[in-house]
């Protein structure tokens, strides 16, 4: 090793300079998935920086919304009133309906079986029943069939497009049988896309496009009665985010029929277009996939594309760049809220846009942006002739700007000293995003901006870092920073292995330990400043010790209380397990301090105890003179919310969900409750942790299991069979503070019930 450093320092910043050239250049070859999320953030950050754009005003979006769903009922409605709202959106002159929703199942909702049942029985007794009378019921099992309702009412509208959707991936498609694919495959051979230009040599088995697996399409008599059918699969990038937009799948039939096995089907933009446009698009295929895509008809234009036949969207904004009128409104003809000339000769897209329908996708604009408006998006980029591409030449401008960065880097950097080097790399660091960003904006260029930026940070950082002797320093620092609240353990791990610890802020899953004495104040008021101290430094030492023996990670004293987490900076797979163990440790060591306390006169302690696992952010956070290594984020939030949530029911130790999930093969809990903690909209799942697996003595088991038992009535409302469950985990055992809580909040509730709506979650008003 002593050798190797020698010869190491004796290499002049000019070879280390190539040498971190050659790296970047064989980064780029590689292609490492990090750069491509890295690539994808900044296109990302490339539409912020743009801004949103006007949309075309040709397209309208009828959004199955949460108050359409809460006048016409739960989703999905009956078929009568997609044939209203067809009809009613063609009766005002719209020129195109595309629907972003599948049809697959019969609607069974008219009560045709019934009927047909009821046709039966009387047909099969003994005296016939009168003509009008079938009349009637035949009349009733016709007005039943909403399924042709519906059909009807897309013949008569004659501008109707239907969607469905592509199965991506074998995992997709376990809940379907063969004959249920083959079923759905035969219902949308009909729509068959025909616009295919062949290059000589070309064949649809050897290119690489999208390639679907299934499909689930809409029911045949509506597939038939519409004017067209596409799909509208969306298939996220692997952050999740949808950049790209299929405008042509490939699908391999699961019945060989020779010359007839690989199957090409238009996306519902590209057929709700043609129907608008009264034209074609049409894929011209090369050896290597696809080449162009020529729109031809009143309207002309190329759409570019990959070789895959998928186009870059270019966002203009969220689903309210768009008209969108609730389909309640339409349906029920409210003029003054959705005007029939909002919808004359436009494009209307049908699809959901209510949170519970979770039809929610990722955009540069938008977490959480209905899938509707990513149709809505691609139709306007092709009205507008408003497209991203990506230049053939794209690859080759990346590879030469790495290769370029990296040799001016090498000659200059080591003339401009650290300061002076940092001031050039960000200047030209500045450079190469403001350019990419003017090439994005003004032209539509999709290039890459993490290959450039990265050369020009990692040929900064590294040769300046190759000027300082660094390991010794780092080993110092670690011990220096962490020897006072890391078990020694961890630090010595630490110091051989630096590589896992990052200074800085880093996304973790840990389980975040808060606690804090119950009644603190009032014993601190009865106590001098002298015992008082002594009496804290002795029950923060025993604690301290033995979460420090389980390898936790003390955060700060505040006080009485304390704060830790367990999985960082050394990961642990167990951490939930061990957080638990070390809450039952020091429950199980208050109990001997008490008896010594009381021995000698002092004042006794009581702590209560929250845990809480999921994803934070930890690391060093602070100034140059000062830091410390801490934990910030949710998780940690609702971990002190869960310290302080004890008070209500009377427990030791509360911990939340996952805490539980990841922890239950090792622990005894029972789930307390549904809350709305303070700070948090959504209610969250509590547990009291109660012991080790298999310790809990029969009596607490018995109580347990009543308690559950009531839970379950208490949340269907059942308040006094509840209480009465409740009341008998208290015989079974007296000192069952939760079960004591919520007979209280039962016999509340008898007086004055929670509202309708109540989803069985109780509010915490106090942290």
């Amino acid at each position: 090793m002593r050798k190797f450093l020698g010869r190491f320092l004796q290499i002049n910043s000019t070879t280390v300079g190539l040498l971190l050239t050659a790296v970047m250049s064989l980064v780029f070859m590689t292609e490492p998935a990090i750069i491509q999320r890295m690539d994808l953030l900044i296109s990302d950050l490339r539409f912020l920086a743009r801004g949103r754009k006007k949309a075309a005003p040709d397209i309208v979006i009828a959004t199955i919304d949460e108050k359409s769903i809460d006048q016409l009922g739960r989703w999905p409605w009956p078929y009568t009133v997609q044939a209203k709202l067809v009809d009613r959106l063609s009766s005002y002159g719209a020129r195109v309906i595309a629907y972003d929703v599948v049809f697959s199942s019969s609607d069974t909702s008219g009560g045709g079986e019934s009927l047909r049942a009821l046709k039966a029985k009387l047909a099969a007794g003994s005296t016939p029943p009168a003509p009008e009378t079938v009349a009637a019921i035949d009349k009733a099992i016709a007005d039943s069939d909403h399924d042709r309702i519906f059909a009807e009412a897309l013949k008569r509208s004659r501008r109707t497009v239907l969607g469905y959707f592509f199965h991506f991936s074998a995992d997709s498609i376990k809940h379907l049988t063969e004959a249920e694919m083959q079923s759905y495959l035969n219902n949308i051979r009909g729509s068959k896309y025909g616009g295919i230009k062949k290059a000589p040599g070309a064949s649809l088995k050897n290119i690489w496009l999208p390639k679907a697996w299934a499909v689930e399409s809409n029911l045949p008599a509506l597939s038939a009665a519409a004017r067209g059918n596409g799909f509208f699969s969306l298939q996220p990038d692997v952050d999740g985010a949808v950049r790209r937009f299929p405008l042509i799948v490939k699908y391999r039939d699961l019945v060989e029929i020779p010359g007839e096995q690989d199957f090409l089907f238009g996306s519902l933009s590209v057929l709700t277009l043609e129907r608008y446009l009264r034209g074609r698009a049409v894929f011209w295929i090369d050896t290597f996939g696809v080449e162009k895509v020529a729109f031809q008809g009143r309207k002309r234009f190329f759409v570019p594309t990959n070789s895959q036949g998928e186009m870059f969207v270019n966002y203009i904004g969220s689903v309210d760049a768009f008209p969108t009128y609730s389909i309640v409104d339409i349906v029920e003809g409210r003029k003054e809220l959705a005007p029939p000339e909002a919808f004359r000769d436009k494009i209307i897209l049908i699809g959901p846009t209510a949170i519970a329908l979770a039809d929610l996708r990722v955009t540069p604009f938008d977490k959480a942006i209905p899938g509707v408006a990513i149709h809505a998006t691609v139709l306007d980029n092709m009205l507008r002739n408003d497209f991203l591409s990506e230049p053939w030449w794209t690859h080759m401008f990346t590879g030469s700007s790495v290769l370029l960065l990296g040799l001016l880097g090498t000659l200059l950097l080591p003339m401009t000293g650290a300061v002076g080097g940092g001031i050039a790399a960000t200047i030209v660091l500045a450079g190469v995003v403001g350019l990419n960003q003017f090439l994005f904006s003004s032209y539509g260029w999709w290039l890459s901006a993490a290959y450039p930026a990265l050369t020009v940070i990692v040929l900064y950082g590294g040769m300046t870092l190759y000027h300082y002797v660094v390991e010794e320093q780092q080993k110092r620092f670690i011990q220096s920073a962490f020897g006072t609240y890391l078990s020694p353990k961890v630090v010595a791990e630490i110091v051989s292995n630096p590589g896992i610890l990052r200074l800085g802020g880093e996304r973790k899953e840990i389980t975040a330990f808060f606690s804090d004495v119950a009644g603190f104040t009032s014993v601190s008021e009865s106590m001098s400043p002298e015992d008082l101290v002594s009496l804290l430094n002795e029950y923060l030492s025993e604690m301290t010790d033995i979460l420090l023996r389980y390898d936790g990670t003390v955060d700060k004293y505040e006080g009485d209380a304390i704060v830790a987490f367990l999985g960082a900076p050394h990961p642990m797979p167990d951490h939930a397990v061990r957080a638990c163990l070390v809450g039952l440790e020091m429950q199980e060591t208050m109990i001997r301090l008490r008896a010594a306390w009381r021995e000698r006169g002092s004042k006794e302690l009581y702590m209560r105890i929250g845990l809480n696992t999921g994803p934070a952010v930890v690391g060093n956070m602070g100034s140059r003179t000062r830091m410390d290594y801490t934990m910030m984020g949710d998780t940690v939030n609702t971990a002190s919310r869960l310290e302080g949530a004890n008070k209500e029911y009377g427990s030791a130790i509360m911990i939340g969900a996952v805490t539980y999930e990841q922890s239950k093969h090792a622990i005894e809990a029972r789930e307390l409750d549904l809350i709305n903690v303070v700070g948090k909209k959504e209610p969250v799942p509590i547990y009291e942790l109660l012991g080790k697996k298999g310790e809990l003595p029969p009596q607490k088991m018995k109580a347990v299991e009543l308690y559950h038992r009531g839970l379950v009535s208490y949340r269907n409302r059942r308040f006094d069979e509840a209480m009465g469950l409740f009341g008998e985990g208290l015989v079974a055992e007296k000192s069952d503070n939760p079960c004591k809580s919520l007979v209280k909040r039962c016999e509340r509730y008898m007086v004055d019930p929670p509202p309708k709506n109540w989803n069985g979650a109780f509010i915490m008003t106090s942290k």
